[in-house]
Order: C-alpha cells, then sequence, then structure tokens
C-alpha cells in the first residue's frame, strides 16, 4: 500500500503550498481520492475501523473517563485531575508568555471543545508508551459515539500527524487523514506560515515544530549507531537507534540526490569552532517514524 501511495504522492510536490494554480490543485484532489481509495482497500480492517469510528466493541475495551476542560488543540485535562496529551497530532500552540498564537491554535482548540466538550464522556485508548517526560497520560481519544479525535482534527488541517513509536497504533489513520487535509489544502496546508522552510535558508526563529524541504545530499547509515540524513544547506536529521527498525536502508539510500519535505521538531545546535570547520550542520531535526516524511512517502 506505501509503494502505491509514494509513487503517487511524488506528484503533489509539484503542488507548492504557496501557488495559486488551480489545475494543480485540481489535480492534486484527484490524486487525494485515489490515496484515500487504495489506502481504504488495502489497509487492515481493525485500523479501517478505527479511522472511520469505533465500534461499541473496540469502545468497551477503552478506559471510559470525563473531561474537565480543554486545554489546547491536542491536550485536555480529565475530571480525575489527569492530563491527557493526544496521540498522533500536533497542534498549533496557543499564545503564552508574551508570544502570539498559531494560526489555527484557537480553532484547533474549539475544535477538540466540539468534539469532546466540558464534562463529556470520552473514551481512551492508552498508549503502548502511557506517560511522556512531561507525566502526560498519552492516549488516543474517541467521543462517546466513537470518533476519533485525532483523526477529525489531522483531516480538517488543524494539526500535524506526528509518529513516535511504540504509540503508532492508529497512524495509517492519521497519514491517510493528513494527505486528504494537504491535498485538499485545508487550514495549516493552506497558510503561509506553515508552508515548508528551505533547508537552504533556515532561521533561528524557525525552530519548533516544523515542515522543511531540501535536497538530500547524503546518508550516513552506521550499524550501531545514529543514522544521519544530510541535507544541502544547513540542515541534518538523525534517526536514533529506537527508530531505525520502521526504516529501510535501501529506500533512504534512494533517497539521495531527491527533494524532500520532513516534518518534526527542528532545533538549532550551538557548534564548536572544531565543528564548524568540519562543516556541521547547525539545524537538527530528529525522526523515529518514516511517517515524519511527507514527500516522498517511505
Amino acid at each position: 500500500m506505501v509503494a502505491v501511495l509514494a509513487k503517487a504522492n511524488m506528484l503533489l510536490l509539484r503542488v507548492d503550498m504557496n501557488r495559486g494554480d488551480m489545475l494543480s490543485q485540481k489535480r492534486a484532489s484527484i490524486l487525494g481520492a485515489l490515496f484515500l481509495c487504495f489506502a481504504l482497500l488495502l489497509g487492515s480492517p481493525a485500523k479501517a475501523s478505527l479511522c472511520s469510528g469505533a465500534s461499541s466493541g473496540d469502545l468497551s475495551a477503552m478506559e471510559r473517563a470525563k473531561v474537565k476542560r480543554v486545554v489546547d488543540g491536542d491536550t485536555i485535562w480529565l475530571q480525575d485531575g489527569r492530563k491527557v496529551r493526544l496521540i498522533g497530532v500536533n497542534a498549533p500552540e496557543l499564545g503564552k508568555k508574551g508570544r502570539q498564537s498559531e494560526p489555527f491554535s484557537v480553532l484547533a482548540k474549539q475544535r477538540l471543545i466540539e468534539l469532546v466538550g466540558d464534562s463529556a464522556l470520552i473514551y481512551l485508548k492508552v498508549g503502548e508508551e502511557a506517560k511522556d517526560r512531561y507525566g502526560r497520560l498519552l492516549a488516543h481519544v474517541f467521543t462517546h459515539k466513537g470518533v476519533s479525535a485525532e483523526v477529525v482534527l489531522v483531516r480538517e488541517g488543524l494539526g500535524f500527524a506526528i509518529a513516535i513509536p511504540p504509540n503508532i497504533a492508529m497512524q495509517d489513520c492519521l497519514r491517510q487523514a493528513q494527505i486528504e487535509a494537504r491535498t485538499a489544502r485545508r487550514g495549516v496546508w493552506n497558510d503561509v506560515y506553515y508552508a515548508p522552510r528551505s533547508a537552504l535558508n533556515l532561521k533561528r526563529s524557525d525552530t519548533g515544530f516544523r515542515v522543511v524541504t531540501g535536497r538530500l545530499e547524503r546518508v550516513i547509515l552506521k550499524p550501531g549507531s545514529t543514522w544521519w540524513l544530510l541535507f544541502e544547506g544547513a540542515l541534518a536529521v538523525m534517526i536514533p537507534a529506537s527508530g531505525q527498525e520502521f526504516f529501510e536502508r535501501k529506500a533512504l539510500q534512494e533517497l539521495v540526490g531527491r527533494e524532500l519535505i520532513v516534518s518534526g521538531w527542528l532545533i538549532k545546535k550551538n557548534l564548536s569552532a572544531k565543528q564548524k570547520a568540519k562543516k556541521y550542520k547547525p539545524y537538527l531535526m530528529s525522526v523515529k517514524h518514516p511517517a515524519a516524511f511527507i514527500a516522498p512517502l517511505l
């Protein structure tokens, strides 16, 4: 399935997020429909079920909880005092500490409120890794009707699909939802603020969750060590040992020389004089799953 989607998805590289070419948009919409048809036909029944909605049987196996309030587009407080971080979606950030809210952050929060509401009964599919480093519960959130909150947010362009192993049970659903949103240019996929940053022109202000585009110039895949994907310009993508099992070495090697679009948390490294002399890349993005590659699909 991924191979079929990857071949067709490459055509979407021609549709730049800043263009207004209507013909390209129409072609992209047609391709998006094809993506979803192939994905739904070839996907596993269990995952397809959760994509379209959890059944009563699915819900009965999940934990029930009540919402106290929605914090933002990907975080909620429960009435029992626990804080839940939705798995598989990264919503735009609300403004705090003097910083302005990112585009669609308020809409993402409002949409999540519409989905789960205050005092509403929800169902939690807790992740294989149950808590993050901040102590938040990591879970997929379903409404009392079995609707996946994460899938809705991603499909409507109110958040980006993310994959952080081992919590990847619904990754196929979320990837399909993101393809649909990107093809239809919904929300974050139709706003210049979220347009892919070029690896050739990265700035410190670009740090945080970003979509970056660039030409891959070299890969370093040493056994027993961190893998590195070096882009033209200032970007180095690292694949830690914990994520390497999800990648095929040959597939990564075949990306050399190609234009890629990758998403994740971008950080700026403070290079030493020695590292600068060795031409280390000053910007780093760590990825642990092929879903971080928006184009081409891996």
